[in-house]
């Protein structure tokens, strides 16, 4: 088969994202299956193809991931005219094949749910406020125009959902999300639930599992500092822990993002609104992947209390790595993690929920090796490349199958 797969991302164009380690990461698998593989992805300077991991890369220079939507339609044309493609995935985040499938309606068309844009501004509570409604008003009037409220969401204008209905098959890596996502965008056809593949660092997987023997219980977070991540419901959970328990430490490893002070970032936020407690935190920002496995081993508790999460590796590397894991109920971790044998779940928004677990640990120090140990089993199991790899070609072979009875 000729599979085609197209990403803004891509470990060797512009990467850092969970879309581009997916990316890179399936590709591989489907080309070791003896398919032919094509990969469309962006690069900030460069217009080349090169042979990677068993397929050919096509890179296409962009400085956005509106103009690489433009460009890429026109590339994957000229490949797809001189020798047809069976099968395009692409993700529908940045609805980067939308206008390909309008150009060629009879190719199969594979999305894979990542999470859309209009969700992820739903989670992150990006909404306009008084002030902004009323100067968007006056500004239609004083121009003489009626306008659109920009704040309201509109499925039919938005690319992404274009993209979506006019799919062939989709496919989600979490339960949670094909449910969520139908809520705005209804399916015309049963969404397939396929796991990300994990493939985990030898660094994660050689790590002793977590262990304590008297001394600072570090407690650690890993993740952008911002609303969605849940990290105001961990700031508020901190005393709860400290008051009974003194020697937990909580270290925070990503990128601050803005705080609810206007002008103020979340790092500065969450150091004022815990000044009594300094001495129990420790902020290192933004840390590089190559740093993660020896912040993990320097880690006991990872705690991940997201509002909402599809499918976040970071919580995949800390089970691989052998620690225990403390994650939001809410979302995909609910069906990594199975609650009090490979982690422990609590509900999103619940800063007592958070603290419970923090403290059933501490007070039971059995725990870290016992949920390290069985996480690390979970995700080996779960995750690896031969049971992913034939789940998603699997899931191929029969989107080709109805495309090919539709055409009949």
């Amino acid at each position: 088969r000729r599979i085609a797969y197209i990403s803004f991302e891509h470990p060797l164009g512009v990467s850092g994202g969970g879309i581009g380690t997916y990316l890179g990461q399936i590709a591989r698998l489907m080309a070791e299956r003896g398919n032919v593989v094509e990969v469309f992805t962006c690069h900030p300077q460069n217009n080349d193809d090169i042979n990677y991991n068993g397929y050919i890369l096509h890179r296409v220079q962009a400085s956005s991931i509106v103009e690489f939507r433009y460009k890429v339609s026109a590339v994957f044309s000229q490949h797809h005219l001189l020798r047809p493609f069976d099968i395009l995935e692409a993700a529908e985040y940045g609805a980067e094949a939308l206008f390909i499938k309008k150009q060629f309606p009879d190719l199969s068309l594979a999305v894979k749910l990542h999470t859309p844009s209009y969700l992820t501004q739903l989670l992150n509570g990006d909404k306009a406020g008084l002030v902004d409604k009323v100067r968007f008003y006056l500004g239609g009037i004083i121009k003489g125009k009626i306008v659109k409220p920009y704040w309201v969401y509109r499925k039919e204008e938005d690319a992404e959902y274009q993209q979506y209905y006019l799919a062939d098959a989709i496919c989600s890596p979490s339960k949670n999300l094909s449910v969520l996502i139908q809520e705005q965008w209804p399916a015309k056809k049963e969404i397939a639930v396929i796991p990300n593949p994990f493939i985990p660092s030898g660094d994660f997987l050689s790590l002793p599992l977590s262990d304590y023997h008297g001394g600072p219980l570090v407690v650690s977070f890993f993740g952008r500092l911002e609303r969605r991540k849940g990290i105001l419901e961990l700031m508020k959970a901190i005393p709860l822990v400290l008051q009974q328990n003194p020697k937990v430490v909580f270290r925070f490893i990503g990128k601050a993002h803005p705080s609810p002070t206007v002008g103020m970032d979340m790092e500065v936020y969450l150091k004022r609104q815990l000044l009594k407690w300094s001495g129990n935190l420790d902020f290192l920002g933004y840390q590089p992947y190559n740093k993660m496995s020896a912040l993990l081993a320097q880690t006991h508790v990872c705690v991940f209390p997201s509002v909402w999460e599809n499918f976040p590796n970071v919580c995949l590397e800390a089970m691989a790595a052998g620690r225990a894991v403390i994650a939001s109920h809410n979302g995909g971790m609910a069906e990594m993690i199975c609650e009090g044998k490979s982690g422990l779940l609590v509900p999103p928004k619940d800063p007592q929920a958070i603290a419970d677990a923090i403290l059933k640990i501490a007070a039971r120090p059995s725990l870290l090796k016992e949920l390290g140990m069985n996480a690390r089993e979970r995700v080996l199991n779960a995750y690896n490349e031969t049971v992913i790899g034939d789940l998603v070609h699997s899931f191929y072979l029969k989107t080709l199958a109805q495309k090919k009875a539709v055409l009949a």
